[in-house]
């Protein structure tokens, strides 16, 4: 009796133990979160862009804007065709289609965005993302909260990830200049910094969280995040990190788990 409750009490500890183990081999989280917050907020540029130029700033796409004049609700699509590579290098197909309930600077506009077969250097990017004008927070300067919902983003290779998001972004530079005062540089010298959270599925199946622990940081002469983290803690493992760099406009991001750390390239 005593060698059987032995055996039992070491068969339970061992269960406990394995029940406890995290598993934090998976990186597949980190990679798709990244990719989901680059290419989404990429279609905000794109409307932001769209939006500043009143179509004239087209870059490589055909843009339509419903009427030029004072009256809203207005349609903005941005038609990418079959495929064009843009001044920052970025391929797109499709288009993007958009909403506008008044001007993007007024307080209380809403524009609601859909994607019609739209693709980023083959990524494909689907979903719903609504941005919300909330006028001008403490600072002084004008806020924007954006929400994803139902954000799917395939691979060449069909691995889907599904995302959602809501961020809040905060316009710290560059309003005062606008493209019919400056030209292109009246929007490129723009400058977001950005917060908020997202959860998702990421390509192997498994859930995860995360959270923006250092603003992000969106500056429309670039074509990448230039600055900031996320932390994300996948279901059944520990919490790693996102680190988009400090402040230089290149693709690489680093990922980390307490001292273990990889680079990962975005699109």
């Amino acid at each position: 009796m005593k060698t059987l409750k032995i055996i039992t009490l070491c068969f339970l500890s061992a269960s406990i133990f394995i029940a406890c183990k995290k598993d934090n081999s998976d990186w597949s989280s980190e990679q798709d979160n990244a990719i989901a917050s680059e290419l989404f907020q990429d279609i905000y540029k794109q409307l932001d862009e769209a939006a500043q130029s009143e179509g004239s700033l087209k870059s490589c796409a055909v843009v339509t804007i419903s009427s030029i004049d004072t009256v809203f609700p207005k349609t903005v699509t941005i038609d990418f065709g079959t495929g064009c590579t843009g001044s920052d290098g970025r391929t797109r197909s499709g288009s993007i289609n958009a909403v506008f309930s008044g001007r993007w600077r007024n307080a209380g506009s809403i524009v609601s965005i859909s994607t019609n077969n739209y693709f980023v250097n083959g990524y494909a990017v689907s979903g719903n993302v609504t941005i919300t004008n909330n006028g001008r927070n403490a600072a002084q300067n004008l806020s924007y909260t954006v929400v994803v919902s139902n954000g799917t983003i395939s691979d060449a290779n069909q691995n889907s990830h599904q995302w959602n998001g809501s961020t809040s972004y905060e316009w710290v530079q560059g309003e005062s200049t606008t493209f019919f005062t400056n030209g292109l540089s009246g929007i490129t010298d723009d400058v977001y910094h950005i917060i908020g959270s997202s959860s998702g599925v990421n390509r192997n199946g498994r859930n995860y969280t995360a959270t923006i622990t250092e603003r992000l940081v969106r500056a429309l002469n670039c074509k990448w995040i230039t600055d900031g983290t996320i932390e994300i803690t996948p279901d059944n493992a520990d919490t790693r990190t996102i680190n988009f760099g400090d402040g230089n406009c290149d693709a690489t991001v680093t990922l980390s788990l307490r001292n273990w750390s990889t680079n990962f390239v975005l699109p």
